[in-house]
């Protein structure tokens, strides 16, 4: 599950990159570009954990609720990605808030897209001794 989630936000910083005009590359490659914000979402987003443990079985209202903790989430990563880029003149700048949002949700779908498609978590029984 943690290996389709950092995929899903990987594929999700590459999509928002590649579909958003708002977000723009600093460096002169735009995938170096785009796998420095990927790994500033995966740090943060290992560091504050809004997912699921069972997409699949999840109320929907739970859903709801992740989803749009997430994408606020996401798009204060997206804020902080272009405030870093423009630390280091490499990575990726978004013009505005609204543009981070829209980033925000394209990440938060594509994530919850690759959760939902894997296979099911297997529950951890405890041992007796």
């Amino acid at each position: 599950m943690k290996g389709r989630r950092l995929l899903g936000t990987y594929l999700g910083v590459a999509l928002a990159a590649a579909l958003l005009s708002g977000i723009h590359a600093l460096g002169d490659s735009r995938l170096f570009d785009a796998l420095v914000a990927g790994i500033v979402f995966t740090a943060v987003n290992q560091l504050i954990y809004a997912y699921p443990d069972d997409i699949r079985g999840a109320h929907p209202i739970v859903l709801l609720a992740f989803g749009a903790v997430g994408i606020v989430q996401d798009t204060l990563i997206w804020v902080l990605v272009s405030w870093l880029s423009g630390k280091m003149g490499d990575g990726l700048h978004v013009d505005g808030f609204p543009t981070a949002l829209l980033g925000g949700v394209v990440v938060r779908a594509s994530t919850f897209v690759l959760l939902a498609l894997g296979p099911r978590p297997v529950p951890q029984v405890p041992q007796d001794s």
